[in-house]
């Protein structure tokens, strides 16, 4: 019998986008949510404050990366 997937982003029933639909998908976005906080410490410590840009970017590219890879493709948006 085969397992069937379970996706952690999919549409949303309200707006337009997609949204977590599992427990992993709220993780991410908490977790994502806390490393932006975190990420605004960060500029105080580092010499340039460049690097507090360069790493709200990357975080977001590594959001958005998870979350095409995760999301439920059949629906249509």
């Amino acid at each position: 019998m085969a397992k069937q997937r379970s996706y952690w982003f999919g549409r949303k029933r309200v707006g337009w986008g997609i949204g977590p639909t599992s427990w992993q998908g709220w993780a991410i976005m908490a977790a994502y949510t806390a490393l932006m906080i975190a990420s605004t410490k960060v500029g105080f410590l580092v010499a340039h404050p460049m690097w507090e840009g360069v790493l709200a970017v990357s975080l977001t590219f590594a959001l958005f990366a998870v979350m095409f890879v995760t999301y439920d493709r059949s629906e249509r948006l």
